[in-house]
This record gives C-alpha cells, structure tokens and sequence, in this order.
C-alpha cells in the first residue's frame, strides 16, 4: 500500500488547536521549549490574526505531521538580504523519515523565491545535534551565534567585576617584578638561558 503524499499548506487562525497539538509533541522532543502552552497558544494566536509569522502546516493524509514558523527579515541587522527564517521545525516523531521536513523546506524555498531572497535560515537548539546534522547534509551553514542569559544572572556578574581579567593582571605584575628582582641581581631571568649556555644566532 502506496504511502499518503506530504501536504504543505499555510495555517492560520483556525488552525491553532492543531498546531498547538504539534507543539506539544515538539515541548516533548525537545526538553528546551519550557514555556508555558498557554502562553505559546496566545502568542501564537495573535501573530497569526496580526500576519507577524507564517505558519506552515504539513499532513499526511489526514494527519498532521509537522510545521515550520516563519518570520521574514535580514539575517544581519544591518543587512540588505531578507529572507525567510525558519524559528521553529517540527516533525512529529514516528512520522519522520517520509519527507515531511523536505516538503516544509521546499515550500520555505519557494517562498524565498517569491519574495526575490537568496537564502533561507534556521534556527537550531543549542542541543539539537540530530537537526543540526540534517540541516548540514542539505547545505546550511552556521552564521552567527545568538546568546542568551537571565537579567538577574547577567546583573550578578556584572556586579561582581571581571575576576579573570583581574587574575590574568596579577600573574603579569608578578612576573614582572620577579624578572626586575633577577636582574638587579644578575641572575637570568625567567626563560633565559643559563649562564655559559650558547644562544642560537
């Protein structure tokens, strides 16, 4: 029996339960996503109503199977290219291996086209090796690296001053004083070869 044929399609409004219904399945692939479903499901929603994001939604039949969140603006701030970034990539497990994330990528191509892009973008979980790896076997390179940390965290350590850089300028001063020491006294310096050792010229 022949497989049902991957359908893409864009989701909207209407949709939110399904997708809400991807997304848990992703919250439980990807121990990373922690934000609350409510809180998603009305973000979502008003994206949706307000065009903020794209949503594409595949099937297998009749069963959903995955989706890819979209938002469009230049990879770089300062940049001139525009193109789709894909945020979000989700395949619900026990359906993978049947195209349904090449079908998702293809329509994100197309529309990369459409809107006269050069290049779509994805986003990848720190942690995600899996979905690194596939997007590396299709030709997506790393660009740039965003970090992130907690304000009361960031705060914190600020507050604290730059111990490293503090370390680093003691080891420095010490050495420096250690080799005026020697010197004063004749004796070779840290480094140096000892006395009636040849030098190489």
């Amino acid at each position: 029996m022949a497989r049902p044929a991957v359908e893409v399609r864009d989701a909207g409004a209407g949709d939110i339960d399904v997708l809400m219904g991807l997304y848990a399945s992703a919250r439980f692939d990807q121990g990373q996503l922690r934000t609350a479903t409510a809180t998603v499901r009305a973000r979502l929603l008003r994206a949706l109503e307000h065009g903020e994001v794209q949503v594409l939604l595949a099937s297998l039949g009749a069963q959903p199977a995955g989706y890819a969140l979209i938002t469009t603006s230049p990879l770089l701030p300062l940049g001139s290219s525009a193109g789709p970034s894909i945020e979000h990539l989700h395949v619900v497990p026990h359906l993978r291996r049947r195209g349904v994330g090449r079908a998702l990528l293809r329509r994100a191509m197309l529309l990369a086209q459409a809107d006269g892009a050069d290049q779509v973008a994805c986003t990848v979980l720190p942690g995600d090796r899996e979905y690194t790896r596939y997007l590396a076997r299709l030709g997506f390179a790393p660009v740039v690296v965003r970090r992130a940390v907690p304000l009361p965290v960031l705060r914190r350590r600020l507050a604290e001053g730059p111990p490293a850089l503090a370390h680093t300028t003691d080891v420095v001063a010490r050495r420096r004083s250690l080799r005026a020491r020697l010197a004063r006294a004749g004796a070779p310096g840290p480094g140096s070869p000892p006395a009636g050792v040849p030098t190489a010229s």
